[in-house]
């Protein structure tokens, strides 16, 4: 750690050092993670701090900076500070009854000198130190927990998804500050994980002191099961709302799920009040998520939502392109349009496909060419053509409009079924094989000109009408799935 040394150390300095602590942090945090904190022992010139559970492990990484400015500040003879629990902490003092900590010796002269023994730094030039297994284990704070791969600057960006990219770079920039809470929204495979790990990325470059945590909902329901039977709801607690950022993902999973939704609900609140950033993360829109309390939905909306709709042609080939140049492969134009023409399901599948074919490619000795593709992604792509049909679209699109797949091909022109019928025969054109005149005969007979204009009519709303362009995105979905 290698703290500058001048006069002696006080009996108790980490007060000193809290008392400077305080003026530099918001209120918030240090109530959370900092107050709780107790002065243990000195041996020789390493401070050691004592904190009430494992989880308060990563305070050494977050507030290093400002524990060293205290230090050199207050002119104290010290070159390391350790947080340790009751159960690794050299001195062993007892605890009270009433849970608190008990006498609190000033010296241990069992205790390891720095510079030697399990609690020394992990790595130089970091300060706060603590095992490394436990660093592995409970600084789930970190940027760690993103994904590398998932950055602003290998985002492809593109007409569906550029105001949910403009909208995250604006919050990584000024977190709570521009758009409090963020909720993105989108299909399956369309980029809304990749965005939010390119927040947490971002904001981890620009502050390396944030507190940053990414959670699908589904790990924070099981954290909080986990936390109840194991009675350590405080710890829990403490944990998610003494972030600075809180990225969730697929808050969807909440539905139906009354404490979870309770818990998240009292997160919520506790971080908007606290001026903490919140990223949320759903497969649709707040109003659309029926099974959730009103209270959070409301609170969904509070801020900004963002949609992410498919990627266009020309947007899928520049996907496949930069994942070719990450992959380090040649990837020839013909063939890139080839693939995005191709595969109409999600970004992740358009990835898969070119991964597995560098793999083939490379497995057979074979340059990537429009053959080489056709060969390799043959069975796939003859996959998707053949489990889409009409037959399959009229249903999917009958149930989603709840009527009958019969309605759709009588001559009936109300708007209730206008509308149906004109999204079935988009989808038909453009999910299937099938020719304008072959589409007509499978809605009753309709001539070829109804059904061009059926499809010119639904592509033009699709621009507009961002309530058509949801419903039509989730039946690709459930077609395509």
């Amino acid at each position: 750690m290698s703290f500058a040394t001048t006069p002696a150390t006080p009996i108790n300095p980490w007060l000193q050092i809290l008392a400077a602590l305080e003026k530099k942090i918001n209120r918030q945090s240090f109530e959370t993670w900092l107050k709780p904190t107790r002065y243990s022992h000195i041996a020789g010139r390493t401070l050691y701090v004592r904190i009430p559970t494992e989880e308060f492990q990563h305070i050494g990484d977050k507030y290093s900076d400002l524990v060293q400015e205290a230090i050199d500040l207050l002119h104290l003879n010290l070159d390391d500070v350790v947080f340790v629990t009751i159960q690794d902490d050299p001195s062993q003092p007892p605890v009270r009854k009433d849970g608190g900590f008990g006498p609190l010796p000033t010296h241990a002269p069992t205790a390891p000198q720095a510079g030697h023994g399990n609690h020394n730094m992990a790595q130089p030039g970091r300060r706060g130190s603590y095992p490394v297994e436990q660093q592995a284990r409970f600084d789930w704070s970190t940027a760690a927990q993103l994904n590398s791969r998932y950055t602003f600057d290998n985002f492809v960006i593109g007409n569906g998804n550029q105001f949910a990219r403009a909208a995250s770079l604006a919050v990584a920039e000024r977190p709570s500050k521009a758009y409090n809470p963020l909720f993105l929204y989108g299909g399956v495979g369309m980029g809304k994980t990749h965005l939010m790990h390119a927040i947490g990325h971002e904001v981890k470059r620009r502050q390396p002191i944030s507190n940053i945590c990414y959670v699908s909902a589904e790990k924070f329901t099981n954290e909080m099961i986990n936390s109840l039977r194991n009675d350590r709801m405080t710890s829990f607690r403490d944990r998610f709302r003494g972030v600075d950022v809180l990225l969730i993902d697929d808050i969807q999973f909440i539905a139906q799920k009354e404490r979870t939704q309770e818990e998240f609900f009292h997160t919520f609140n506790a971080l908007h009040e606290s001026m903490k950033q919140i990223v949320i993360a759903s497969d649709r829109p707040p109003k659309e998520l029926a099974e959730i309390e009103d209270r959070l939905r409301s609170r969904f909306e509070w801020g900004l939502i963002a949609d992410i709709q498919p990627p266009d042609l020309e947007t899928k080939v520049a996907i496949l392109q930069k994942k070719a140049e990450s992959e380090q492969a040649n990837l020839p134009t013909d063939v890139a349009m080839f693939i995005a023409s191709n595969v109409r399901t999600n970004v992740r599948e358009l990835e898969g496909a070119l991964v597995r074919l560098i793999a083939w490619c490379s497995h057979n000795s074979m340059e990537i060419t429009l053959h080489s593709t056709q060969q390799c992604l043959k069975q796939f792509i003859d996959t998707q053509v053949r489990k889409i049909t009409i037959d399959a679209i009229q249903k999917a699109v009958a149930e989603n409009f709840a009527m009958r797949v019969s309605e759709l091909k009588q001559k009936n022109n109300s708007r209730a079924v206008v509308v149906p019928r004109q999204i079935a025969m988009y989808l038909a054109k453009n999910l299937t094989e099938a020719s304008l005149p072959e589409i007509g005969r499978q809605f009753g007979g309709k001539h070829h000109t109804t059904v061009m204009h059926s499809i010119g009519k639904i592509d033009e709303l699709r621009r507009t009408d961002k309530d058509l362009n949801r419903t039509i995105n989730k039946l690709q979905e459930i077609l395509n799935g």
